[in-house]
């Protein structure tokens, strides 16, 4: 059974959430319509999760994230969730297969560099770092998932981490998982973020290497037949990046955190 008394992070309804989500990790894998999706409970397919599902999770754990929505469903679920007190926050979907991803991100990693130094698999297991690396997520406007999720313990993942060999303090972070289950059409999916990057690293690359590198690793070490990131695309620099990594924006499909209306934003 998966530990949920540590390796939270953030304030207490963000850790409330996280140990809900922990705790129902079973159902989240066995449920059609339901997604493990690490910081709360959530789904891709909301019809066949129920509604009335839907409902008592908003009102029970205050959140829930929806994941790989039809864009001509948003506004009936904007709909529903209205009807119940509660509003979405739709990010804009990123997704590419293998193959691209791979011919892009061997492309961006192909030079070696002398001024970033990848942590090994030993390092990102250790309790105390993974402490740093929410800490380093959290600081910038970034909700961290469980310790527990980051270091492969509820199922299969990757964690890629840059350090500054300078002091060996952390420079970027990027994760990837598995969050869709074995009922829904995404299940060999992966899906890719958790990007961050320390603000004196910003506009050298590093943000681009550190998302090949956990997208290449998607792929070759978690055998992901396509992966997928979020973003707005408002956010001109985060979807360049993410492009540059071989993934195309869906305009078909939106992803978004339902909460009550008024409530403090999860995350950026």
């Amino acid at each position: 059974m998966t530990d949920i008394t540590t390796g939270l992070y953030g304030n207490d309804a963000q850790r409330r959430l996280q140990a809900v989500f922990l705790a129902s990790l079973d159902a989240a894998r066995a449920t059609p319509g339901a997604v493990f999706a690490a910081r709360m409970p959530g789904t891709d397919d909301p019809d066949r999760l129920g509604w009335d599902r839907i409902a008592a999770t908003l009102r029970d754990a205050g959140a829930i994230t929806f994941r790989m929505i039809p864009a001509d469903a948003c506004p009936e679920i904007e709909r529903r969730l209205a009807d119940i007190g509660c509003e979405i926050t739709w990010w804009d979907v990123f997704d590419g297969p293998r193959d691209a991803i791979l011919a892009a991100c061997d492309g961006h990693l192909a030079t070696p560099r002398d001024d970033l130094v990848p942590v090994g698999p030993q390092a990102v297991a250790d309790p105390g770092f993974l402490e740093q690396m929410q800490a380093f997520m959290a600081a910038r406007g970034v909700a961290p998932y469980p310790a527990q999720v980051l270091s492969g313990q509820t199922g299969p993942a990757t964690l890629a981490v840059l350090t500054d060999p300078a002091d060996g303090s952390i420079a970027a972070t990027a994760f990837s998982y598995f969050p869709y289950n074995r009922h829904s059409p995404h299940h060999a999916t992966a899906w890719a973020g958790l990007v961050t990057v320390r603000e004196d690293m910003r506009k050298r690359g590093v943000g681009l290497r550190v998302n090949a590198l956990v997208l290449s690793a998607a792929i070759t070490q978690l055998g992901a037949e396509r992966v997928q990131e979020y973003a707005r695309t408002s956010n001109i620099a985060s979807c360049r990046m993410i492009q540059r990594c071989g993934l195309s924006l869906r305009a078909d499909m939106r992803s978004g955190i339902a909460q009550p209306a008024g409530a403090q934003s999860f995350t950026r």
